[in-house]
């Protein structure tokens, strides 16, 4: 059977090669220059370029093929519509390599470049019109013609037209990785026999109808494509993801249709914006927190690296872009002059003192090597995006209480009648604690540097789960120093809620908060567990557990080899023992008995 297969794949029949000959054909470009690796610099390193990315499973190239073939037909050389620039295509399917060294992520991509050099990749409706308005904008020696802008160059495009039809798009194994590729879904895994998902499912068709144009909403169901939710790594029902860039965001917030379709719009609008100078300080008077990108135009290629990181903040905060910034902004953040390039967080509305600032001598091609650096990048991004203050409801206690910064939240629990004087309390407070961290709002101490939030929380609609956690009990006081507070590290499970002296915070005194904070940060406060000892050891047991079973996944040839040392133990053992003493015994009587005879 081997002999006859290794002989069909040696010497193949006609028909065969006439098969795979016409699915080439298929995949080849219609009627314009084929790009490879082998030619692609040397082509387009004279005149101006605009090359069609493309993959013949992709359904939209399909579609837009027949345009292509049109737009290709109408710049022909000698006709009357011929603008000059030159036409061609790269099938990322055979030429995947050259694909992603052009930065392409979805199909199909259009790139335009002149003399070698990516001016601008094109974006909107891929009809004829736009296209051939496009490309005599682009058109050797046209009046037209401007200069390429450094934010537009490194966008990535995707689908200009999602979710077309205004409907939920039903993914499996077939379509799912296509899909994603093409742009960002909000996609939603869910299991049939599922009551909430039941429940769901008329408010996911409306959240599609609203994001009609705008982003592609998916579901997949998982009862009937166990293996891709499995890969997805989906753990319960109904789970709600974004999935953008190559990055992945669990939604954690409200499930009703206005906070959906928000949360969808925010994270779907473009991951940074270009601004001048003179905009700045009306985006921070406005948004209580943004991150701002210092940058020289001379580093373009800055943009596409960092857009998925920025993608990954889902619009939230904000990132702002400013090319070749004056030396009074980056004297008034405080960016060192050795820094290429930095990322500002500004906080609070202040435009004076930044919350936190990065900045680095690394240039864009140093960086795109520098797998580490990204990932330092990512993690400052995520640990500085905490507010100073907010109010902790269904829809923001995640993003606060299990962000990956670990902060320590000064939390009060608020009624009706008292969540006013506390949240101006707490704004006061944490506008001081900024002032005196300077600008940081970062508590030092024991070797690490953790954000502090100052928030509340409605203590009667929440009053169980705050009795439980924190020992909170409903007062009906209305005065200030009423108020219980408490400091929790709710990643640990544990809490404050006085000082070494046994007092109890008050919101009324700096003094307190801020005394507790440092007694926080110096290890002089015993701490306070939400959890009683039967439910710390069950979670202890749970993450030796959780560890032994990564260790076996992790470490497989270690595991057997244990195993195998384990086993060859046992064995030694068994031998041991069914060769121990008593038969030595016999030897000797039978030896002695022997010796003891006359003959």
């Amino acid at each position: 059977m081997i002999q006859k297969l290794w002989q069909l794949f040696r010497d193949p029949p006609i028909p065969l090669l006439l098969l795979s000959l016409s699915i080439v054909c298929v995949a080849l470009p219609v009627h314009s220059t084929e790009l490879t690796p082998e030619n692609f610099k040397s082509n387009i390193a004279n005149g101006v370029w605009f090359i069609e990315h493309f993959s013949p499973y992709c359904g939209h190239c399909r579609a837009f093929a027949s345009t292509w073939e049109e737009l290709v037909e109408k710049n022909k050389e000698g006709s009357a519509d011929a603008t000059g620039v030159k036409l061609a295509q790269i099938n990322c399917a055979v030429h995947g390599d050259l694909c992603s060294a052009n930065n392409v992520k979805g199909y199909p991509q259009m790139n335009l470049y002149n003399n070698g050099e990516l001016v601008e990749t094109f974006k909107g409706a891929r009809d004829l019109e736009r296209l051939s308005e496009f490309l005599k904008r682009h058109a050797p020696n046209s009046p037209l013609s401007t200069p390429p802008l450094p934010e537009i160059s490194q966008e990535v495009t995707h689908d200009a037209n999602p979710n077309p039809s205004g409907s939920v798009l039903v993914l499996d194994s077939s379509n799912f990785q296509s899909t994603i590729q093409e742009g960002p879904a909000f996609v939603k895994f869910f299991a049939p026999w599922c009551g909430h998902c039941k429940k769901l499912a008329p408010i996911w068709k409306n959240v599609a109808k609203n994001m009609q144009s705008k982003l592609t909403v998916a579901e997949v169901d998982c009862e009937a494509h166990k293996a891709l939710c499995k890969e997805n790594n989906i753990q319960g029902f109904p789970t709600l993801m974004y999935i953008a860039d190559g990055s992945r965001t669990e939604y954690s917030g409200g499930r009703k249709l206005d906070q959906l379709t928000e949360f969808a719009k925010k994270a779907s609008t473009s991951s940074a914006k270009p601004i001048s100078v003179d905009e700045l300080e009306d985006h921070v008077s406005v948004e209580s927190l943004i991150y701002v990108l210092l940058y020289p135009s001379s580093e373009q290629k800055l943009l596409s690296l960092l857009r998925p990181l920025f993608s990954s903040l889902l619009g939230s905060p904000m990132v702002y872009t400013i090319a070749d910034p004056p030396q009074s902004i980056t004297s008034r953040f405080a960016v060192p002059s050795t820094s290429t390039w930095a990322i500002v967080a500004l906080k609070d509305h202040d435009y004076t003192t930044p919350s936190a600032v990065y900045s680095t001598s690394i240039s864009a091609s140093s960086l795109r090597r520098d797998v580490s650096e990204l990932d330092h990048i990512k993690t400052w991004l995520s640990h500085n995006r905490l507010p100073t203050t907010t109010e902790l409801t269904q829809d923001s206690f995640q993003s606060v209480m299990n962000s990956p910064a670990r902060p320590l939240v000064v939390l009060a629990a608020v009624t009706p009648g008292t969540k006013g004087k506390v949240q101006v309390r707490m704004e006061e407070i944490g506008q001081k604690w900024r002032t005196r961290t300077q600008g940081s709002g970062m508590l030092v101490g024991n070797g690490e540097d953790r954000p502090i939030v100052f928030a509340w929380m409605d203590l009667e609609k929440w009053k169980d789960w705050m009795k439980s956690m924190y020992g909170i009990k409903y007062k009906g006081s209305l005065e200030l120093d009423d108020v219980e507070v408490v400091i929790a590290d709710h990643r640990a499970l544990v809490y404050y809620d006085s000082d070494h002296s046994g007092s109890p915070i008050k919101l009324s005194s700096l003094q307190s908060v801020f005394l507790a904070l440092d007694e926080v940060a110096q290890g002089q406060l015993s701490p306070k567990h939400s959890e009683n000892f039967i439910e710390r050891v069950a979670r202890y047991l749970n993450g030796k557990l959780q560890s032994i079973e990564s260790y076996i996944i992790n470490h497989p040839k270690h595991v057997a080899f244990f195993v195998l040392m384990g086993f060859m133990l046992v064995v030694y053992a068994i031998r041991k023992a069914l060769a121990d003493e008593p038969m030595d015994k016999d030897y000797t009587r039978m030896g002695k008995g022997k010796a003891d005879r006359l003959d």
